[in-house]
């Protein structure tokens, strides 16, 4: 404490802390414990089963749970590791005024930044906490014998010359530029508590909020594009693209947000939705350009940090052509998870915006507009329905949809035998005899499934949580911009050297490490630390993991999934007992697969690896008890099913399973009833057209097609004006010849 507010970085070379800082919990003190404290102390003793009935209401249940932490204070019993339990007292590790005090040996100056040392002495018990505490804000220390003093202090010497006259490098300042207001402030927080300032827009509302801090290298203002910020125009040339030849200029204008509804749309004469009951003038995307080119005049080098995907570049892309006259250079840092590691690693390897991946974004987005304004134009004149609306990659999911529903009409008899856990198909009996006999019994060894990728995260949110997919991505991009979980749009399964460390620290004798996939650019989602989520609960109330935004149960069950199937997929393998059974009943004979037994750290983690463990049938001869039930043949998708059939057939990516369906359901083509997707007449009568006239532009085939085509041009293989003169010449030829791109007053496109 007697250290804040020193600076004289020409002096202060070392600190040396005599006993780390701690903060001490006594026995004595539970009585008065507020809630919040108590709520913290559960999560020491997290694997005590009796204080889980609590801990959901503390307020309720504060002298339960007192009575219970007092006891386990008494017999020293907890596993957490960033905890020092002794008898009658907690210790906990008081990290922020570590970090204060020894700051006080580094710090910055005009002409760059001094380094200093920071020594600790301490107890083993105690630094072991201590350093594992650390670990949570990407503080690292290096045993004695790690370090070679003399180097040390000559690199410390080094840094003091000249600060009194400012020589040395100079601090450059920076803009740092990323998507959402919630990652700009995660980002700004690692570096100290920033400043901020509010700017606003013409109409007087703030339209932008940039904080500035100081990493070290850079005078940093962080900023949020908020997204998009352009996008194609509709009036000019052919849907927003002029045509000129065989070459094809996309026209961009700026976003504008209706006040009203919340229509997105480029253009002049208001929301195309709402038409005259829009609410006063747009949001518009051009004064938040102004305002990131006044910043960008200020610092001169701009830095765009916005997702690493094809998304993320082309935004990049946009934003260094828009403020390229305003700054001297504009750079790319890409990250992959919103840490301070992350980001620091990526602030020094900063790179060009990959010009091929957005020129195969261009060309993505060119095609969605003219196959859909266009296949739209003649749903319109078809049906007379200008709220109708066509889609080349949502038109052959919508296609699955229906004929499984038709596939669903067929029925099949089945019985349910409660007492085995049994059923059985083709058997029409309410009190059947069974002859049960065992064929086999094996024990195998099983390796854990791989960690998600974008798909398999969506599948299992929807068959597990039971979470729409458009509700899971928004909340795996809350964890990733709070720094929890890595990118979330991803079909990579590849974990990182960083990520086989999180493993091996969280589950020590039980790793296996698994790298899955040995080249690729991209990374599979898994958590950024080595907590689970009674410990990252815990942290968070302690304030030692600071968030941008709360965290809702939902949030947390999402994490958690993350969290147990990484884990597993870095197991040993596990050890499986099946059981074949032959079963006769009524003439029908059939044979019963079952998991008995299940031993390994990865099921217990990650229980949805295998079928569920069943008790093992009774041999021999048996009456029963049973229903009988009619059931649909084949039933209807679910969000999951569809995603599972979207990755298998390479209809959509990582970043549009969730749209896809979202879309459909949002039209009207297809409902959600109990949990599962059925097609509307609407949706019927609009493929049916499609499918009859325009087939070969809806068909999974040609989505395949030009799925490839992208990334033919993503790897440079192929030139991405090439691609779009093609797709040009097929939709004139057989869509929407020239002349026919009028849009009646009453449409709304997109």
């Amino acid at each position: 404490v007697l250290v804040r507010g020193l600076n004289l970085p020409e002096r202060v070379r070392y600190t040396v802390f005599y006993g780390a800082p701690f903060f001490r919990v006594k026995l004595v003190d539970l009585d008065s414990a507020s809630t919040r404290l108590l709520r913290i102390l559960a999560g020491v003793f997290k694997d005590d089963e009796r204080l889980k009935p609590y801990i959901s209401n503390v307020e309720k249940y504060a002298d339960r749970l007192r009575a219970i932490i007092k006891e386990n204070l008494s017999t020293m019993k907890s596993s957490a590791e960033d905890v020092v339990v002794r008898e009658c007292e907690i210790l906990l590790p008081d990290l922020r005024t570590y970090i204060q005090g020894s700051g006080r040996a580094s710090r910055l100056h005009a002409g760059g930044i001094t380094k200093g040392a920071s020594i600790l002495l301490e107890d083993e018990e105690l630094a072991s906490a201590f350093i594992k505490r650390a670990s949570y804000y990407d503080v690292e220390f290096k045993g004695r014998g790690e370090v070679d003093f003399e180097k040390l202090k000559g690199e410390i010497d080094r840094s003091r010359r000249g600060v009194e006259v400012g020589e040395g490098e100079p601090v450059k300042p920076a803009l740092l530029i990323v998507e959402s207001p919630t990652k700009a402030r995660q980002i700004a927080r690692f570096f100290g508590q920033p400043s901020m300032k509010a700017f606003r827009g013409d109409d007087g509302e703030v339209a932008l909020v940039a904080y500035e801090v100081a990493t070290g290298n850079y005078v940093m203002t962080v900023t949020a594009s908020l997204g998009h910020v352009v996008d194609l125009v509709r009036d000019r040339g052919f849907f927003g693209v002029l045509v000129k030849g065989n070459r094809y200029v996309p026209v961009y204008g700026t976003i504008k947000r209706c006040r009203s509804c919340d229509y997105q749309y480029v253009g002049d004469g208001g929301c195309p939705k709402c038409k005259e009951e829009g609410g006063g003038a747009p949001v518009d995307s051009k004064s938040r350009i102004e305002i990131l080119r006044r910043l960008a005049r200020d610092v001169e080098f701009v830095i765009v940090g916005t997702d690493p995907d094809a998304e993320g570049e082309k935004i990049a892309w946009d934003l260094k052509i828009l403020l390229k006259p305003c700054a001297r250079e504009v750079k790319r840092a890409e990250f992959h998870e919103v840490t301070r590691k992350a980001v620091v690693q990526a602030l020094s390897q900063l790179r060009d915006v990959d010009e091929r991946l957005v020129e195969a974004q261009i060309v993505r987005r060119v095609e969605d507009r003219w196959d859909g304004f266009s296949l739209s134009r003649r749903l319109w004149n078809h049906f007379k329905d200008y709220s109708l609306s066509a889609g080349r990659v949502q038109s052959p999911v919508l296609g699955w949809i229906i004929k499984r529903a038709e596939e669903g009409k067929k029925r099949k008899t089945v019985t349910v035998i409660d007492e085995f856990s049994l059923t059985i198909e083709g058997l029409a009996s309410r009190e059947p005899i069974l002859e049960i006999s065992l064929v086999e019994r094996r024990m195998d060894e099983e390796t854990p499934p791989p960690p998600y990728t974008t798909d398999s995260l969506l599948r299992d949110a929807n068959a597990i949580l039971k979470l729409p997919v458009d509700k899971t991505m928004q909340l795996a991009q809350d964890l990733f911009e709070n720094g929890l979980i890595t990118y979330h749009r991803t079909d990579s399964t590849r974990v990182s050297e960083r990520g086989l460390v999180v493993a091996k620290e969280y589950l020590k004798e039980d790793f296996t490490p698994r790298t899955w996939e040995a080249e690729s650019a991209h990374e599979a989602i898994r958590p950024t630390r080595p907590l689970d989520r009674a410990s990252l609960v815990r942290l968070v109330e302690e304030g030692v993991i600071g968030l941008s935004a709360e965290l809702t149960p939902s949030h947390l069950a999402l994490y958690d999934l993350v969290f147990r199937r990484f884990m597993a997929s870095q197991c040993l393998p596990v050890s499986v007992v099946r059981e074949v059974y032959r079963i006769r009943a009524d003439g029908v004979e059939t044979v019963e697969v079952r998991v008995v037994d299940v031993k390994g750290r990865a099921h217990q983690l990650y229980k949805y690896m295998l079928p569920s463990v069943k008790p093992p049938l009774p041999k021999g001869t048996h009456r029963v008890k049973a229903r009988i039930l009619r059931l649909p043949k084949e039933p209807p998708y679910t969000q999951s099913d569809v995603i599972k059939l979207m990755k298998e057939r390479g209809i959509g990516r990582p970043s549009t399973y969730a749209t896809i369906i979202q879309k459909l359901l949002l039209r009207g083509y297809v409902e959600e009833v109990g949990g599962r997707l059925k097609p509307t007449e609407k949706g019927i009568k609009v493929y049916s057209h499609l499918n009859q006239h325009y087939g070969r532009f809806v068909s999974e085939e040609r989505t395949r097609q030009l799925e490839e085509k992208m990334s033919m041009i993503e790897k440079g293989l192929l030139d991405h004006q090439e691609a779009l003169n093609e797709i040009y010449h097929e939709v004139r030829s057989h869509i929407l010849p020239v002349g026919e791109e009028h849009v009646p007053a009453e449409a709304t496109p997109d």
